[in-house]
């Protein structure tokens, strides 16, 4: 199964326990950057029994097997055509052979691509303010911190996360940012390149900012470009987590992360994480 935390996944696992012989394997993409499609036995994330298997800090570095990668270039109007298509089917034929069956995602699929019909039509906006987040991030003296947002409907984030909405999350991190990290410090909040826009984060974290120079929303950039000028990470659980403990970047995780732990992972408190958190 894709994932193992949509509700009908979930009763299957808890099923599958009281079958013997019966082991579920979970499939996610992504999950493990670059480039990967990870499949693991009975859960991932805060379920996942990799942490466990892997313990750098004690057995000294893992050997990896190299084998030849060759990466499917990512292409969103291809993930769009198929969305497309796996909802027109639904559509079409889903409601006579399975009437009763609730969708995992929080918006509707009309509402979701109308989202992205805002989202294109304020393309130009949105590149425009890319490129200035982008050129103040460039020419700032000061530490930066990076708090990328997460999707809404991620089960990484509904599931493992901290129990709250993401826009809570969101004002917690800011609220902390701004009454204790250094005066000359400057926090990048990072829209999910897959966000439908709906929920306009731009106006939120303006809004959180109450004002400060020192928050900068960032809608597009490169992700490498941002760690390479980071002295720190915030996130819930993001697989931008990793991205940035393979960079070197010292990363303080909100919610269960695969990565979450000591030696990896900042174990202080939020408000402390701002001022001199060791790198990995």
């Amino acid at each position: 199964m894709l994932g193992d935390s949509r509700p009908a996944h979930r009763e299957a696992v808890a099923l599958a326990r009281s079958l013997p012989g019966v082991t579920p394997w979970i499939v996610e993409q992504g999950y493990l950057r670059p480039d990967l499609l990870l499949c693991e036995p009975w859960g991932m994330g805060a379920r996942s029994t990799l942490p466990d298997q892997f313990r750098a800090a004690d057995s000294g570095a893992a050997a990896i097997p190299e084998a030849p990668l060759r990466p499917l270039p990512a292409s969103f109007l291809r993930y769009a055509a198929l969305d497309v298509l796996y909802h027109g089917a639904n559509l079409a034929f889903a409601w006579q052979g399975y009437p009763h069956y609730r969708p995992q995602a929080l918006d509707p699929p009309v509402r979701e691509y109308g989202g992205w019909i805002l989202k294109a039509l304020r393309r130009p906006a949105r590149a425009a303010g890319a490129r200035a987040a982008m050129a103040r991030l460039g020419g700032h003296t000061g530490p930066v911190f990076l708090y990328p947002l997460q999707l809404e409907t991620d089960w990484q984030l509904r599931r493992d996360g901290t129990g709250e909405v993401q826009g809570q999350i969101l004002a917690r991190v800011l609220r902390s940012f701004l009454d204790h990290a250094p005066p000359d410090a400057l926090l990048v909040v990072k829209q999910h390149p897959l966000d439908n826009g709906l929920a306009r984060w731009d106006r939120q974290t303006r809004a959180a900012a109450a004002g400060s120079g020192r928050v900068v929303f960032l809608d597009g950039g490169a992700l490498g470009e941002i760690l390479a000028r980071a002295r720190g990470v915030v996130t819930v659980n993001s697989t931008v987590g990793l991205a940035a403990l393979a960079e070197g970047v010292a990363v303080h995780a909100l919610g269960a992360a695969i990565y979450g732990r000591v030696g990896l992972t900042h174990d202080g408190t939020l408000d402390g994480f701002w001022h001199g958190a060791p790198p990995p």
